[in-house]
């Protein structure tokens, strides 16, 4: 399920303005945080009424997670079809993602969660569970085509894509090209058919 987005209703405000209202919003996140990021301060950034904001979600959680799924889209896709170098590639990527404004955002989203079930619920419903979705078709065509051994998808994924979140939000080592290399060559030997 994805949070919920701009609703088409009659009015002055279009397209545009939505544009506006999502780039305000993310920019302030990376300039001042999550907790500083008010429906206040987003309608004053995007020079729109907090009437216009609410017309078009319905609380901070889900223009927050509208303006990171706007901008971070396409900056993680899954490796499709799975190979131990798609998915070197694919985490190397990530990991680099992780070291930037991206990475930022999505720690200050999950620790943010924690005391706020509508921010926890827009993260889950609106980018882990899609990409998941995702991941878990990707998973089971790689076992039906024999490059994988048959293997619960989403323990797979676990198995994949935690250790980044772990480093990501605890910081005890680097998220480098040399911890990813060794990262996919141990899942790997635990996931490739025989």
């Amino acid at each position: 399920m994805s949070p919920p987005r701009r609703q088409a209703r009659p009015g002055r405000a279009g397209p545009r303005h939505e544009e506006a209202i999502l780039r305000a919003t993310y920019d302030l996140v990376l300039d001042v945080g999550l907790q500083a990021t008010t429906m206040d301060a987003i309608a004053e950034r995007a020079g729109v009424s907090k009437v216009t904001l609410y017309k078009w979600w319905p609380n901070r959680a889900a223009i927050v997670m509208a303006a990171f799924l706007e901008h971070g889209r396409t900056a993680l896709p899954y490796p499709d079809p799975v190979s131990p170098e798609q998915l070197r590639r694919q985490l190397r990527r990530m990991a680099r993602e992780f070291q930037g404004p991206t990475g930022r955002v999505i720690a200050e989203l999950m620790a943010e969660g924690q005391y706020h079930p509508d921010i926890k619920a827009a993260f889950r419903d609106g980018y882990i569970g899609p990409r998941r979705e995702e991941g878990v078709r990707i998973i089971r065509s790689a076992v039906d085509s024999g490059i994988i051994r048959d293997v619960e998808p989403h323990v797979a994924l676990d198995l994949i894509y935690a250790p980044l979140y772990y480093r990501l939000l605890v910081g005890h080592g680097p998220l480098n090209g040399g911890f990813v290399d060794a990262h996919v060559d141990a899942v790997w030997r635990a996931l490739a058919a025989e």
